[in-house]
C-alpha cells in the first residue's frame, strides 16, 4: 500500500490531534532502550519527517533527556493521557520522529530501516531485507 498524501492521528484521549504531509516521511523502527521504555514494548515504530510537515492541534508536554547517543532528545506527549506523540532533538533541527501508533491509519507504513539493533531484544526477528544498524548512523 502506498502512503497517503496526508495522514492524521491523535493521542489516546483525543486532546492532541495532528495532520502530517507524508511526501518526505520515512518509516523506521528504533530498538534503543529509551524507545523500549517509552513505548512499553520491544521497539518504537516512527515516522521521521520534516517538522514543518506536521501541524498539531492541542498542547504537548515534554520531557528532555539524553539519548543513548549522548545527544539531547525531547519526548513530547499528551499531558492528559500520557500518549507519546513525537520526539525531536536539537542535534537534528527541523526533523521530528512521529510515533506511528498514533496514526489514525498506520496500515500503509513499511519501515525502511531499523536503528539500534544492537539493543534489540533477542526474541525480536529482524528483517533480512531492510537495513539494520547496530546504533544510529551519523
Amino acid at each position: 500500500m502506498s502512503a497517503p498524501e496526508t495522514a492524521t492521528g491523535a493521542c489516546l484521549c483525543g486532546r492532541v490531534r495532528y495532520r502530517a504531509i507524508t511526501a518526505k516521511a520515512r518509516a523506521l523502527v528504533c530498538h534503543c532502550r529509551d524507545c523500549q521504555r517509552q513505548s512499553g514494548s520491544a521497539f518504537s515504530v516512527l515516522l521521521a519527517m520534516p517538522a514543518a510537515d506536521l501541524s498539531i492541534e492541542g498542547e504537548l508536554d515534554s520531557f528532555a533527556g539524553k539519548a543513548a547517543s549522548g545527544r539531547e532528545v525531547r519526548r513530547r506527549f499528551c499531558g492528559r493521557c500520557g500518549t507519546p506523540v513525537l520526539t525531536d532533538s536539537p542535534a537534528r533541527p527541523g526533523v521530528i520522529a512521529l510515533k506511528a501508533g498514533t496514526l489514525d491509519d498506520p496500515s500503509w507504513l513499511a519501515p525502511k530501516l531499523h536503528l539500534w539493533c544492537g539493543s534489540a531484544q533477542p526474541w525480536v526477528a529482524l528483517p533480512s531485507d531492510v537495513p539494520c544498524f547496530p546504533e544510529q548512523p551519523a
